[in-house]
């Protein structure tokens, strides 16, 4: 019997989703009228993998929500609308959840981005289940397919160490820089760091069909080059493009399929990843 620490999350994703459309990218892009496609996304939050019960109720509703609004952020998206779906004990605190749901109306009134439902269920632990609707121009979504040979490679900020320093908590949605890259027009792929630099751009490489190779003195970084590479949760944006940007440039696009270089060399594939640990 197969299971799902034998395939890990990637691979089990891709085969689950192997007979569906419009799946491969931080959100779903859908047709919604003359002027813009539906922007659509989720993302779980649950006690003992995403966060601790000692931590504070605030920081738990900020990273719940903003790993959502990321999302839109990765494809150029304005997100409008959010529903939370949360899973607690009978035990719960429920001043715990007061105060995360006064986080909800603090960052809606920073982000625009409304809580307008959801449900409540019982199960063993917390979770929050945050399900995201928005908007972008039609046609003008920025997907991870677009790379091409000869485009640079950006970060907008440094990576690593988001754990011990607390920023997986208390992060900023990079959602005006998002809108300014997609109007720019020049921006050939996009997505946000979640999983670390290395893995996260392999998904580009294996979506647009190219290779990449990274400059090792380039990469902004709060600790080591290890951490900058496989640590994950930063929640910058990485992107491509044949134009110049004020924001790092850490490496180049080329035309080996999925090739990943570091500095010349082969790069290890080292990632946290559900279901392996």
């Amino acid at each position: 019997m197969k299971t799902l620490k034998d395939m890990g999350e990637h691979n089990a994703i891709a085969a689950l989703t192997a007979n569906l459309k419009a799946v491969g990218d931080d959100c779903a892009v859908l047709p919604l009228d003359d002027q813009y496609d539906l922007i659509l996304t989720s993302d779980p939050l649950i006690e003992n993998v995403h966060f601790f019960s000692e931590t504070p109720p605030e920081r738990i509703g900020h990273k719940a929500v903003c790993r959502v609004l990321s999302d839109f952020a990765a494809m150029g998206a304005e997100p409008q609308y959010l529903v939370v779906n949360v899973v607690a004990s009978p035990a719960q605190d429920f001043q715990t959840l007061e105060r995360i749901y006064a986080e909800f109306s603090s960052l809606w009134e920073i982000y625009g981005a409304e809580v307008v439902g959801g449900d409540l269920a019982q199960g063993p632990v917390l979770e929050l289940h945050v399900f995201g609707v928005g908007r972008v121009p039609k046609g003008k979504a920025l997907l991870r397919s677009g790379a091409k040979s000869g485009d640079h490679i950006y970060v907008t900020g440094p990576l690593g160490c988001s754990q011990q320093t607390g920023k997986q908590f208390r992060f900023e949605p990079r959602l005006e820089w998002a809108k300014e890259l997609r109007e720019s027009g020049t921006v050939t792929a996009m997505m946000d760091v979640s999983d670390g630099l290395a893995t996260d751009l392999r998904h580009i490489l294996k979506a647009s069909g190219v290779g990449a190779e990274l400059d090792s003195s380039e990469i902004p970084r709060v600790g080591t080059l290890e951490e900058a590479l496989y640590d994950g949760e930063d929640f910058e944006l990485l992107f491509t493009s044949p134009a110049e940007f004020d924001f790092p440039k850490v490496g180049t696009i080329t035309g080996n399929t999925e090739e990943l270089l570091l500095d010349g060399n082969p790069l290890k594939a080292k990632a946290f990843e559900h279901f392996r640990k």
